[in-house]
């Protein structure tokens, strides 16, 4: 997980105008968002695919 935040941390500030130091205040934040974001798109894969199961076991 210390990777991750890491990561999260150095290409933070790469790709946006902050700074190392100022990108450390942001990253917790960062995290969470993307946290959010892959449990948001995995729950939406989980329904698509349960979905389609329904639908092949029904025809």
């Amino acid at each position: 997980m210390a990777a991750v935040v890491l990561l999260v941390w150095l290409v933070g500030a790469a790709v946006t105008k902050y700074s190392l130091e100022q990108m450390a205040y942001y990253t917790p934040i960062a995290v969470v968002v993307l946290g959010v974001t892959v449990g948001i798109v995995l729950l939406w894969v989980k329904i698509v695919l349960d979905s389609l199961r329904r639908r092949r076991g029904s025809s």
